[in-house]
């Protein structure tokens, strides 16, 4: 198949293109250099968002599928950051259609289920969602309404709570790396917290297993559909590095988490790193080792 990626330089997309190697795959990156070092990568080297050489370019690739997840700016939440990356992603959208896109995989966020509690469906309205979430949703509407009338299959992906090597290090668990490396307490102020905890590359396995399967049109979870809190993942960073445990209580508080039996039923894909497991690797990597 001929895949458009988009994002390929990201934390999910330089694990995505890998899993993707098998294809004819265009991305379009700013940097190129960054790309994983695969043969069957070409590179359109142009800002999607600024630039307009690589319309021709993708018209003339003719996509079949399109994995994008490209969002400029995170972890810029700004009315400005968002539309700039709505509108961008309404003119890919557009150069996609008349391309004859067969199908498209998104990345969206849990962060469209708002204030939610305990186990998300699909199905689940949302709840006083921010302004990054309201415009992911804005995109997922445009998408379903113009796939319904271009005839092109369209899957979003909903991702929780993404960490593993080369995630941003004020994420949680770069965050407490540092603290016990330097030998100061971390701070932590709502251990009880609860998420859904998946691995980067898990992740990367759900969004390939939706563009490549015959998944009916819609949202899809993709998390460990495991609640953990806070607390757990301080915890097990501290056992780690054999320091003390700083919490005696890992009982969950407040949060949400992602029910998968969508994914599962529709492809192939189950996430199969654990919590502890996946931290561990995690560290390893951060650690040099």
């Amino acid at each position: 198949m001929r895949v458009l990626v988009t994002g390929g330089t990201g934390f999910l997309g330089c694990r995505v293109i890998p899993r993707l190697a098998q294809h004819d795959l265009l991305c379009i990156s700013r940097h190129p250099e960054r790309l994983p070092n695969i043969p069957s990568v070409n590179v359109v080297d142009s800002n999607l968002a600024t630039d307009r050489d690589w319309i021709t370019k993708v018209a003339k690739f003719q996509p079949e599928w399109c994995v994008h997840l490209a969002w400029e700016g995170l972890p810029d939440y700004s009315f400005e950051r968002c539309r700039s990356n709505l509108d961008t992603s309404l003119r890919l959208l557009d150069v996609l259609v008349q391309s004859g896109l067969k199908r498209i995989v998104v990345a969206g966020t849990c962060w469209e289920y708002g204030r939610a509690s305990g186990r998300v469906t699909e199905g689940q309205e949302p709840l006083d969602v921010d302004l990054f979430a309201a415009t992911k949703t804005s995109l997922f509407n445009v998408i379903s309404s113009v796939a319904r009338s271009a005839g092109f299959e369209y899957q979003w992906a909903r991702i929780f709570f993404v960490y593993g090597p080369g995630q941003r290090s004020t994420s949680l668990l770069p965050s407490l790396r540092h603290a016990y490396v330097s030998n100061v307490k971390p701070d932590i102020r709502t251990p009880a917290t609860v998420q859904d905890f998946i691995h980067v590359d898990d992740v990367a396995a759900g969004l390939v297993s939706l563009v490549s399967s015959d998944a009916p049109s819609g949202v899809f979870n993709i998390g460990s559909g495991q609640p953990t809190s806070v607390s757990q993942v301080a915890n097990i960073t501290a056992d780690y590095y054999n320091k003390p445990r700083p919490f005696t209580d890992v009982s969950n508080g407040s949060g949400f988490w992602a029910s998968t039996e969508k994914i599962m039923s529709a492809t192939d894909w189950r996430p199969g790193i654990g919590i502890g497991e996946g931290i561990v690797s995690t560290l390893k990597v951060l650690d040099g080792r």
